[in-house]
């Protein structure tokens, strides 16, 4: 491919902390101020499928589309506690005109309603959820999803499309459970 004359073209590297693309060669990234310096990051064994399963394989390979729940701020607890419950879920998305604004999960329903209303058809979810919340792409590896866990201390992680769609929302317990199975090493003759 020629370049045009007077055009610029960068090349771009993303953050491994907040998936933001950064011109390469910048010392930190724009958006989290994240350092891009990092040279000669492990790579994942040959003969290690827990280790190339959690560094290499896309977020994609835990989407079932069997855990998704969405919300709208003006739902009431008392609603989709009943949802949660019946289906036997453990998190919602909370979407207002097609924009995730928020997540709530069981943890956040205990830490901030339980016990402090009275009558739960009265207040909104809003009140609940987490405003704002990380989420991944796809395409992007296990360990980038486990790593905005860990780092934001939660066990729930949307799954958007470019757009910002959901997808679905991975667990922890998704992510153990595919490296448990990923992870077994090569049957020995």
């Amino acid at each position: 491919m020629a370049e045009k004359p007077g055009l610029l073209v960068h090349k771009t590297v993303k953050c491994s902390s907040c998936g933001v693309e950064n011109v390469l060669g910048s010392d930190s990234c724009e958006q989290c101020l994240h350092s891009l310096m990092q040279k000669g990051l492990p790579r994942p064994k040959d003969d290690d499928r827990f280790q190339h399963a959690l560094m290499t394989a896309p977020v994609g390979k835990l989407l079932t589309g069997k855990d998704l729940l969405v919300c709208k701020p003006t739902d009431t607890v008392l609603k989709v506690v009943k949802v949660l419950q019946t289906e036997n879920k453990s998190c919602v998305l909370v979407y207002d005109k097609k924009h995730l604004v928020g997540i709530v999960s069981l943890r956040d329903l205990l830490r901030k309603i339980a016990g402090k209303y009275d009558d739960l058809s009265k207040i909104k979810i809003a009140i609940a959820m987490t405003p704002s919340p990380e989420f991944v792409r796809a395409e992007d590896p296990i360990a980038y999803a486990v790593n905005k866990m860990a780092m934001g201390g939660f066990r729930h992680i949307p799954v958007l499309d470019q757009d910002g769609a959901p997808y679905s929302i991975i667990s922890i317990k998704d992510v153990l459970g595919y490296l448990s199975r990923s992870g077994k090493p090569p049957k020995r003759d």
